[in-house]
């Protein structure tokens, strides 16, 4: 397999330099394109037959993406999508999928199952009611009726309280070419899928942006990627992608890319697949960790602490925040504007309903901006 990836590679280089019928090495082979899309601090990922009478698109990004994501869509001569995978509820995965349900024609939506209290997910229900598209729950061990791969869901709902359990994860063969889409699954999805699948993939979507949460040593170890596609924004303060995943990724023989300025195009043929993009140098980060969470014994605030205007360290004092939610709720702040209402913290990576719970006597709703 390596030894045809660096034909194409060279193959790719030449053709920069002699006219195409000099070099006919991919002449007359079918190509599945695949484009990691520049979501910012999102995922998004688009599949499209050569033909272009196909196409997938896995997630949207958060809902600033929406628009820019149609356009994409339609500069490359795509009118209908046959597949929109939502992989799971989050905002940052299905934010963007609002503006491309509206304004496209979308044949079929596949879904994980897991619901959301959002007014981002609860929009997204209706638009896919309102259009009448046909709405698919994944089923784990299936195949997907699809004629771009051979597609196998490989995770779907689960009854874990973490929405990123129930990730979509999808693994495509296209002849001896293989890809995985992860979606933001877990360490312990990880683990189930392995007792149960092949999961190598030539090409791997790195889960959850690259977070400690994911990848594993053993699923990178059986994943063995040639390739993988870290989706990302540069200025995000998550601590995305984490650096010992970085290390891990390479130490693995993975090449790594990133989405953070751009869009990675892969051109993947039944026997190989190649990139024309730099292969991405950075170390990670290794701040903020993920922290323990807090004692129960500790005194909690005896004042509420404000919402919208609380520092990192304020807001740590609150039940089951650490540095890394701390944080989540801050760039919430800053991309969407001041906290409305209790459930919007719902949209807050690392924020479920009984987190919520233990945190709502002890904080108050202000009108300031961070």
């Amino acid at each position: 397999m390596h030894r045809w990836r660096k034909l194409m590679v060279i193959s790719v280089f030449l053709f920069s330099f002699f006219p195409s019928d000099v070099f006919p090495f991919t002449q007359n082979q079918e190509i599945l394109d695949i484009y990691f899309l520049d979501a910012g601090q999102g995922d998004s990922s688009l599949i499209v037959s050569e033909n272009g009478d196909e196409a997938m698109l896995i997630d949207g990004g958060r809902r600033e993406s929406g628009e820019k994501l149609v356009q994409t869509l339609k500069r490359k001569g795509i009118t209908t999508l046959d597949w929109v995978v939502a992989t799971h509820p989050d905002i940052d995965h299905i934010g963007g999928l609002l503006e491309v349900l509206r304004k496209m024609e979308v044949k079929n939506v596949l879904d994980s199952g897991k619901t959301h209290t959002t007014n981002t997910y609860k929009e997204y229900r209706n638009i896919i009611e309102e259009k009448n598209i046909d709405f698919h729950i994944a089923e784990e061990g299936e195949e997907l009726e699809t004629d771009l791969a051979e597609v196998k869901i490989l995770n779907g709902y689960s009854d874990s309280e973490i929405r990123n359990s129930s990730s979509i994860v999808l693994h495509f063969t296209y002849g001896r070419s293989t890809a995985l889409f992860t979606g933001d699954a877990t360490v312990e999805t990880e683990m189930e899928m392995m007792e149960e699948y092949e999961v190598d993939a030539d090409v791997l979507k790195v889960a959850h942006h690259g977070s400690a949460t994911s990848s594993s040593p053993a699923f990178i170890q059986a994943v063995e990627p040639e390739a993988a596609v870290l989706p990302f924004d540069r200025d995000n303060s998550f601590g995305h992608p984490n650096a010992a995943v970085v290390t891990r990724l390479r130490r693995a023989g993975a090449v790594l890319y990133s989405t953070e300025d751009r869009r990675i195009h892969v051109e993947m043929t039944k026997k190989d697949w190649s990139t024309n993009k730099k292969p991405w140098d950075g170390k990670g980060k290794t701040y903020p960790a993920a922290s323990p969470k807090k004692d129960s014994q500790v005194e909690w605030p005896e004042a509420p602490v404000p919402l919208n205007t609380a520092a990192s360290q304020e807001l740590q004092t609150l039940p089951d925040i650490g540095p890394l939610v701390a944080s989540n709720i801050i760039e919430y702040r800053r991309t969407h504007g001041p906290i409305q209402a209790l459930d919007d913290l719902l949209e807050v990576d690392g924020i479920g309903q009984a987190a919520l719970k233990k945190i709502e006597p002890f904080i108050i709703i202000d009108e300031g901006r961070s």
